[in-house]
């Protein structure tokens, strides 16, 4: 486990090869997100992989991995429903 200042955890830049200093950004490929919250209704991802953060595709249930709100013209909500995947922004599903 490396040791860096707070100033570098989530400054959109990968420090730690583990990428454990970017939780909330896609700057590292091999780092991990955590939704804020599991799914009650849904089969959800608790941990998704940081490049799916802020990709305007929806994986946690609670769009907390869509933070900055990225808007994509890929489906239209008819689609999404069917598919059973959102874009962002993302409708809470938990």
């Amino acid at each position: 486990m490396e040791n860096i200042s707070f100033d570098k955890v989530n400054d959109d830049y990968c420090d730690c090869m583990d990428g454990s200093d970017e939780p909330g950004t896609n700057a590292c490929a091999n780092g991990e997100f955590h939704c804020n919250r599991e799914s009650l209704t849904r089969k959800s991802l608790v941990k998704i992989p940081s490049s799916r953060v802020n990709d305007g595709i929806c994986d946690c249930c609670d769009g907390s991995d869509e933070w900055q709100n990225k808007t994509r013209n890929d489906l239209d909500a008819s689609q999404q429903a069917a598919l059973g995947r959102y874009l962002a922004p993302c409708p809470i599903l938990c």
